[in-house]
C-alpha cells in the first residue's frame, strides 16, 4: 500500500527522526526525577535548563519567561483560569475565530461575571480599530491568536498590542494581552519581544516534536496564577514531574524547524501557489486571502467538506474539513462563516495544510484528485 499524501500538518506533524532520536537518547540518559537532590537528578534538571536556554535563544526571549507545559491547551488554561481568581471581573475581549481551547472558557468567564466581547475578524483579520472601540475602562484582558489555524491569516499582533498599551496609559490597571501562537511557530516571522505580548502558547507536535509537551511564554510571572503549584516545578507555575525527554525533543524539533526556515518557506510557497492557482481554475473559492501563511490553504468546493475529505481519504490523500479539535468536539460554529465568507462557502470549505516535507508531486496528486471529485 503506498504511503498516504499528508496535507494536514496544521493538525499535527509526525515526529521528526531527529526529535525522536533525541527523545530516546534523553529517556535512556536521564531516567531520574529532576527534583531529586542526588547527582543524577540534578543532571536531569540541568538538561531541562539547557533546553530552556536553547528554546529561549531561538525565540529571542529570556529563559525566565519560558515555562514548560503539556501543550498549548494547558498553557491557555493557565492564563484563562487566572482570570477567574480576580476578585473584581472586568471586560475580556476575545476574537471570534479563536481555537476552541480559548473559546471554551467564554461561558465560564461570563458565569463568573466577566463582560466578554467577541471581536469580528473579517476574512480572518481583527481590525485594530475594532479593538480600540471595544476597549473600555473595565477592560483587563485581550486574546487574539497570532496565526489562524483554519485559513492561515497572520494577525498584526504588534498593532493590536499597541492599541492595548495606549489604552493602559489612561487606566489604573493592566490589560493582559494573550496570543495563542501555536500555528505561528515556524510559519511566520514570530517575534514575541517586538510584538510585546504578555503571554503566548505553543505546542511541540505542530513542528514535528512529540505530543504532550508545549510551553507558555510569560513576560511577567506575576500576571497569572498556577492551575496547580504541586511540587513547585516550573518556577512554581506548573507542578508535576517534568518530562525531560519530551522537553529535550521539543528543543531539538524547534532547532530543526528554524534551520533554513526561509528556504523551506520559499519551497512551500511554490507548492501553495500552485495549489491555489489550480483550485481557482477548477472554479473553487480561495478562503486564504492576502497576508496568510503559505503553509495553510483554505478552499471551498461545491461538495460538502466532509464528503470531499472522505473522497480524498479513499485515495490516500489526507486533508481536513477544519480544525481537528473542532471536528472532535462536533461544534456547530463554522469559523469560515464567522469570517464573513458566507454559509455556502463555509459548508464546502476544506483546509490543506503543508509542511516542508510536502513536494510538488504531492500537489499534482492532490489537484488530480480534486479534478476527479469536481467532475464527479
Amino acid at each position: 500500500m503506498p504511503m498516504p499524501i499528508y496535507f494536514d500538518s496544521a493538525a499535527t506533524r509526525p515526529i521528526s527522526k531527529r526529535a525522536l532520536d533525541k527523545f530516546i537518547e534523553i529517556s535512556n540518559k536521564y531516567p531520574y526525577n529532576p527534583s531529586s537532590v542526588y547527582s543524577a537528578g540534578r543532571e536531569a534538571k540541568k538538561e531541562i535548563e539547557r533546553c530552556r536556554e536553547k528554546i529561549s535563544s531561538l525565540l529571542n526571549v529570556d529563559a525566565k519567561n519560558i515555562y514548560f507545559t503539556s501543550g498549548a491547551t494547558e498553557s491557555i488554561s493557565i492564563v484563562f483560569s487566572s482570570l477567574l481568581w480576580q476578585k473584581r471581573p472586568g471586560r475580556a475581549i476575545v476574537s471570534a475565530i479563536e481555537h476552541d481551547a480559548v473559546k471554551s472558557f467564554i461561558p465560564l468567564l461570563k458565569d463568573k461575571g466577566w463582560d466578554v466581547v467577541k471581536l469580528r475578524a473579517k476574512e480572518g483579520f481583527v481590525d485594530p480599530e475594532d479593538l480600540k472601540n471595544a476597549i473600555n475602562e473595565e477592560t483587563k484582558f485581550v486574546s487574539v491568536m497570532a496565526l489562524n489555524n483554519v485559513n492561515g491569516a497572520i494577525e498584526d499582533i504588534k498593532a493590536l498590542v499597541g492599541i492595548s498599551r495606549d489604552a493602559e496609559k489612561n487606566m489604573k490597571h493592566k490589560i493582559l494581552f494573550f496570543s495563542d501562537s501555536v500555528q505561528a511557530l515556524g510559519k511566520s516571522d514570530l517575534n514575541l519581544k517586538e510584538s510585546d505580548v504578555d503571554a503566548a502558547s505553543f505546542s511541540a507536535h505542530k513542528i514535528a516534536g512529540p505530543r504532550g509537551i508545549g510551553l507558555l511564554y510569560l513576560k511577567n510571572r506575576d500576571l497569572v496564577r498556577p492551575l496547580s503549584s504541586a511540587g513547585g516545578q516550573e518556577m512554581g507555575l506548573r507542578g508535576g514531574t517534568e518530562n525531560v525527554a519530551a522537553i529535550s525533543a521539543f528543543a531539538e524539533a524547534l532547532t530543526e524547524c528554524f534551520e533554513n526556515r526561509k528556504e523551506k518557506e520559499e519551497r512551500v510557497k511554490e507548492i501553495s501557489d500552485y495549489i491555489k492557482s489550480e483550485a481557482v481554475s477548477l472554479g473553487f473559492s480561495i478562503n486564504s486571502v492576502k497576508n496568510t501563511t503559505p503553509y495553510i490553504i483554505n478552499i471551498s468546493t461545491p461538495l460538502p467538506s466532509e464528503v470531499l475529505t472522505r473522497m480524498l481519504s479513499d485515495k490516500g490523500i489526507f486533508i481536513s474539513s477544519g480544525s481537528a479539535c473542532s471536528n472532535n468536539a462536533k461544534k456547530g460554529e463554522n469559523v469560515i462563516e464567522t469570517m464573513g465568507f458566507g454559509s455556502k462557502r463555509a459548508m464546502g470549505s476544506v483546509r490543506i495544510s503543508l509542511s516542508d516535507e510536502n513536494t510538488i508531486s504531492d500537489a499534482y496528486e492532490l489537484i488530480k484528485a480534486l479534478k476527479e471529485a469536481a467532475i464527479g
